[in-house]
């Protein structure tokens, strides 16, 4: 009886022990550990946009020079290159010296007998002068005595008018431009008429871009081209188709269109983009950086109620830092730019508006 006693105040004991501590822990003796909060990313934001989307064709090119803008420098006479002051792509003022160039033994040659030819039919003038004026030369001898000394002038003057006579002549440019090509050097014979170099004036640049002859055909004079260098996207400038070839290039297997592109700041040669607008229709635009791509394909994050929430789209044209889109979103909506890569389909967004 003595040892079942004791259980049961054992027991009771335990029970009470239980009951405080249950006690205890309700009146807030121990505090639990407070939820850890829900991820969440810190992006900004941009509006969905209903906007005319251009149907456009992509060609790519070269910066050059337009053929009613250049102009091929040459002696008309031959010369010898003393020295090239210039380089190509260097941009020149009217007026600046181009090239140093001077008489070769043959132009020397020729101008000096231009000389002696003067001379000489000067002489022979005063001489059948003297004898028509004691009546011993006939109108006819006199008339064909001067004749000779006017074509011998004639002669001298064509020379003259070649630059020939000069050891040393500068030849400047006709106008401001820039340089294309200098296909001389120094020390070099260069026949009369050959070209020296190329100048292209102020204004003239264009670009030249290739087309595949299947897209060609909707292309036509003025539609609008947006012309991007190849390398730097910043370098752009909105110009309008001035010329749109009917003929396959042999080699290339492209048709050459052409477009004004003074004011892009690219060089002579530079290589770049050309957008071409051939018609427009209604669609949905976001930034171009919103657009994330994965295993998956394309998609984007739509923020509402600070939640993200991951849409699947097909990326379209783009134009210029925004991308057309196809797929479940609508005009007005918002869709995450910067940060976007970091999200998850639920995830809870802070937002800043871009």
């Amino acid at each position: 009886m003595r040892a079942s006693g004791l259980w049961r105040i054992a027991a009771i004991v335990v029970a009470v022990l239980i009951v405080a501590l249950m006690a205890w822990r309700l009146l807030g003796g121990h505090k639990a550990e407070p939820a850890a909060p829900p991820a969440s990313a810190l992006v900004t934001i941009a509006p969905v946009l209903q906007a005319s989307v251009g149907d456009t064709v992509t060609a790519y090119g070269v910066i050059a020079g337009s053929a009613a803008a250049s102009r091929t420098v040459a002696a008309p006479r031959a010369v010898i290159v003393q020295a090239v002051l210039v380089a190509p792509g260097q941009p020149v003022a009217a007026g600046a010296p181009l090239v140093i160039v001077g008489d070769t033994p043959a132009t020397l040659l020729a101008w000096r007998q231009a000389g002696d030819a003067v001379a000489f039919a000067q002489r022979d003038l005063a001489r059948v002068q003297r004898l028509y004026d004691q009546h011993l030369a006939a109108n006819d001898q006199l008339g064909a005595a001067q004749k000779a000394l006017a074509d011998a002038r004639a002669g001298v003057a064509a020379q003259s008018a070649t630059g020939a006579g000069n050891s040393r002549q500068t030849i400047a440019a006709p106008f401001a431009g820039v340089v294309g090509t200098v296909p001389v050097t120094l020390g070099e014979h260069v026949a009369a008429d050959a070209p020296l170099l190329s100048l292209i004036a102020s204004g003239g640049m264009i670009a030249q871009l290739g087309v595949e002859p299947t897209r060609a055909q909707r292309l036509a004079s003025g539609q609008a081209v947006r012309i991007v260098s190849a390398f730097d996207d910043t370098h752009a400038i909105e110009s309008r188709l001035a010329t749109v070839g009917r003929q396959v290039d042999p080699v290339t297997r492209l048709v050459t269109v052409a477009a004004p592109a003074q004011g892009a700041g690219l060089a002579l040669g530079a290589a770049v983009k050309g957008v071409i607008t051939v018609a427009s229709h209604p669609g949905v635009l976001v930034p171009r950086t919103s657009v994330v791509y994965d295993e998956g394909g394309a998609h984007l994050f739509v923020v509402a109620a600070g939640k993200a929430r991951q849409v699947a789209v097909s990326p379209g044209a783009e134009q210029g830092e925004m991308i057309e889109v196809a797929g479940p979103i609508w005009a007005g909506e918002t869709v995450a730019v910067e940060g976007a890569y970091q999200l998850q389909d639920g995830m809870a967004v802070r937002t800043a508006a871009k």
